[in-house]
């Protein structure tokens, strides 16, 4: 006998909306779990970035400092670090010196002799407003040309709210160096310290400023050089004179060594 009833396979109105149900909230969880992963990702990107570029520039800095030039000869120049001040009172140190170091170029990348100035600039945003200073490197490749040569301008880093250079004279750390006024000497050691603004956020939303320090030695056959220079040319003085003593007195000499 056949049976009333007719097998239908499929699923209710009420079995739908159930599943559409939770297919919408298993998008809306996976999309707040992507969306605050992106965000946080975002956030730490945007927490190193700054001493990121800090701590590449102090390596760029290192590899200038290591083939720094003596104060002599026809391509060198001075050593010259100066001590001073931003308009809010920060440091502002400025250095400038001659390196035979691999050099960046608009087209690429270059080696030679260059001056390096090291310093700090304010820094505006696209409407115009000062957001804090920025470490600018300057470099002039062509020294011999009878023209005056812009140099190259390259931003390290943004975001700086000081930069303090200190010297090392083998006794004590100086805030200045010239070596045109020291017998064209170099110091032993270069200290520097970048201070960056609100690179740090802690959990209850401050933020805190973060400070690098890097102490980059100069080979000693560099900084050593121009005191032997001073002593083989008062050795070279002294033999002069002792010369100039010697012709002034012939006969007496000559008695001396007849007797």
């Amino acid at each position: 006998m056949a049976n009333g009833r007719t097998n239908t396979k499929g699923f209710t109105l009420l079995e739908l909306l159930v599943a559409m149900t939770l297919m919408v909230v298993t998008a809306s969880c996976l999309y707040t779990a992507l969306y605050t992963g992106f965000k946080s990702r975002r956030s730490a990107l945007a927490a190193i970035e700054p001493t990121s570029q800090a701590i590449s520039a102090i390596e760029l800095l290192k590899q200038d400092i290591y083939g720094v030039l003596p104060p002599t000869g026809v391509l060198a120049g001075s050593f010259v670090g100066s001590n001073s001040r931003s308009s809010k009172g920060a440091d502002a140190d400025s250095l400038e010196f001659h390196t035979t170091q691999v050099y960046g170029t608009t087209s690429q990348p270059a080696g030679g002799i260059a001056k390096v100035a090291l310093a700090l600039e304010e820094d505006d945003d696209a409407t115009g407003a000062r957001t804090g200073y920025r470490l600018i490197r300057q470099v002039t490749t062509n020294l011999l040309s009878p023209k005056s040569v812009d140099p190259e301008e390259q931003v390290l880093c943004r975001n700086v709210t000081s930069l303090n250079l200190r010297y090392f004279d083998g006794d004590r750390w100086l805030t200045e160096w010239d070596s045109t006024a020291d017998a064209n000497s170099l110091p032993k050691a270069v200290e520097i310290e970048i201070e960056l603004a609100n690179s740090i956020r802690h959990s209850n939303g401050e933020t805190e400023g973060r400070r690098l320090v890097q102490s980059l030695t100069i080979p000693c056959g560099l900084w050593a050089r121009p005191a032997e220079e001073e002593t083989e040319s008062a050795g070279a003085s002294a033999s002069g004179v002792s010369g100039g003593a010697a012709g002034g007195a012939p006969t007496q000499t000559g008695g001396q060594e007849g007797r």
